[in-house]
């Protein structure tokens, strides 16, 4: 997948333990964070990196170029140094006994440090923001405090530089600098703090969207090349994006130095002064004979109060495209989910796109591109068995599933429709006879051909061609205000994996846009206390803008 550089990117989750400013079971934060690098990548095996394979290389059965067997995202000498760098020990452990030689490959709750997850250093991932170096940027802090939020923005490495030492196994500057090493400054990333905003409620141990019906979102703006790090030769930027969740309890304050300016819930309160215990027997009154009855809880003191993670495959950020200048929106349209009934595709989801209904104004610009899995299970869906295919076609209005007779589509030109819904398979090439290959068969030779000719990789009407798995056929301006809506045909079972969407444009600016200075790709709105815009959002939950006027409320 490939974005360009300022286009509005949606990034949707959802949360095993629920979240939001106003959820009543927990306190939560979702960092939203981005790397880049040239030797950023995904690998063709599953198996974890190492340093004796990283830079191991292998054939690409798909393409059969050479290319790094092992997938990366950070480098190995940031995880290099975290292995070898002490633990940092005024950290609150609970009762979890860890050892003051351990190293900051293990953690309250990532204790075992002979199981490492790539190149990652489990300290820097369960603590945010982190003391020493890191190669992730922020993006964005979503928080069910936003009391915090100046707390997350001064101390995030956008803004502000990180040290570590010379020796990487001392993690203060006292120990560093008595055995001989250099206490090193590393510099800020030099971009802006991340935006930090209430988060939206999820409701836990669910699983599922928000209370408007939708995944809790955010609208990422993508940042520019220029603050990516080091590019490819091409002038793009291999990146990653990684969600990182932390779920805390209010059984001990954890914050309490942030939220109260308290005593911090350190080391001090390790072992036999920690406030919590593993599944602990607490009294709970004495019955009328005296006796003590107590209660058993389930507390894992290693999850409890603890940070999840996710990441992304790997993605491009790319130069604007040429003649589209920095004050045209360009907003990403893609699909999500995967092969499968509801059932199968768990915990991912049935064919979707995403936004599903996205508002744009007359003037902005969609880049639509999708991508699917070749090597799915042997799952519930249409076309070649173990496939992703996606297509678009355009619908009268979402409770039909046969597409618009193509005399009568508006959403795109009918050369434009026609290669949303055919897709170029085998570049638009007609079979002349049953036995030809590479190219698409008409229906009288697949059935000539004998077989399941659903199965047959040459059906170009169930979207079967091989390299049909990604589309992108760049940005297209939209130049016409008014409603349109669609459905993949490849993957539409009525009700079942219904994937359709809708699109709206409207009119040039809403009559509350007139009181914005300019609409750019630094920032989508840039007058952020208009009334009427805090309307707009309000009526218009699904739109691009919506999550920003939500941001701006902070």
């Amino acid at each position: 997948m490939t974005y360009y550089e300022g286009s509005l990117l949606q990034i949707e989750w959802t949360a095993q333990h629920g979240c939001g400013t106003d959820q009543p079971n927990d306190h939560c934060e979702i960092v939203l964070q981005w790397m880049c690098g040239p030797l950023v990548r995904d690998g063709i095996e599953t198996d974890t990196i190492t340093e004796a394979t990283k830079d191991t290389t292998d054939t690409d059965p798909k393409t059969g170029k050479t290319v790094y067997k092992y997938g990366m995202h950070e480098p190995y000498e940031f995880y290099n140094k975290c292995s070898k760098r002490i633990r940092n020990r005024g950290l609150f452990i609970a009762d979890q006994g860890l050892q003051q030689t351990d190293t900051a490959m293990r953690t309250r709750q990532e204790n075992n440090q002979n199981d490492p997850h790539g190149f990652e250093c489990e300290e820097e991932r369960d603590y945010y923001p982190y003391w020493h170096p890191s190669p992730w940027r922020d993006i964005a802090v979503l928080t069910s405090n936003t009391a915090r939020c100046d707390y997350f923005k001064k101390n995030s490495q956008n803004v502000m530089g990180k040290f570590e030492c010379s020796l990487p196994q001392y993690n203060n500057q006292d120990e560093c600098a008595t055995n001989g090493g250099a206490w090193s400054y590393t510099g800020p990333w030099g971009i802006k703090a991340p935006e930090c905003m209430g988060n939206g409620f999820s409701r836990d141990n669910h699983l599922g969207n928000s209370r408007t019906g939708y995944t809790n979102n955010y609208a990422w703006v993508v940042n520019r090349l220029s603050e990516c790090g080091e590019l490819n030769p091409d002038g793009t930027a291999s990146c990653v994006l990684r969600i990182r969740y932390n779920i805390t309890a209010g059984d001990y304050p954890g914050w309490n130095e942030v939220d109260n300016n308290g005593e911090m819930i350190d080391s001090d309160f390790n072992d036999a002064n920690s406030p919590i215990y593993q599944d602990p027997y607490v009294g709970f009154g004495s019955d009328g004979n005296g006796y003590e009855w107590k209660l058993r809880l389930a507390l894992n003191t290693d999850q409890y109060c603890r940070t999840f993670e996710d990441r992304s495959h790997t993605f491009f950020i790319a130069p604007r495209p040429d003649g589209i200048s920095d004050t045209h929106r360009i907003i990403n349209l893609n699909v999500r989910g995967k092969r499968g009934n509801i059932v199968e595709a768990y915990p991912a989801v049935e064919y979707d796109f995403t936004p599903a209904e996205l508002i744009c104004n007359v003037g902005d610009f969609l880049h639509i591109q999708w991508t699917g899995c070749d090597t799915n299970p042997n799952y519930a869906g249409e076309g070649t068995q173990r496939t992703d295919r996606s297509n678009m076609a355009q619908i009268y209005d979402r409770m039909k599933n046969y597409p618009m007779s193509f005399s009568d589509v508006t959403m795109f030109d009918q050369a434009t429709a026609f290669k949303f819904a055919h897709l170029n398979q085998y570049g638009g090439k007609v079979c002349t006879t049953t036995e030809e290959q590479s190219c698409c068969k008409t229906y009288e030779q697949l059935k000539a051909a004998g077989g399941d000719i659903n199965q047959n990789e040459q059906n170009c009407m169930k979207i079967n061609a091989p390299d049909a798995q990604y589309f992108n056929d760049g940005t297209i301006q939209m130049k016409a205000a008014g409603f349109y809506h669609y459905m993949s045909t490849r993957n539409n079972n009525f009700t079942n994996r219904s994937q359709k969407g809708s699109i709206t444009v409207d009119p040039l600016l809403p009559t509350w846009g007139v009181a914005l200075a300019g609409i750019g790709a630094g920032g989508f709105v840039c007058a952020s206390a208009v009334a009427g815009g805090y309307y707009y959002a309000t009526t218009h939950p699904a739109s691009a803008i919506a999550n920003f006027f939500a941001g701006a409320s902070v």
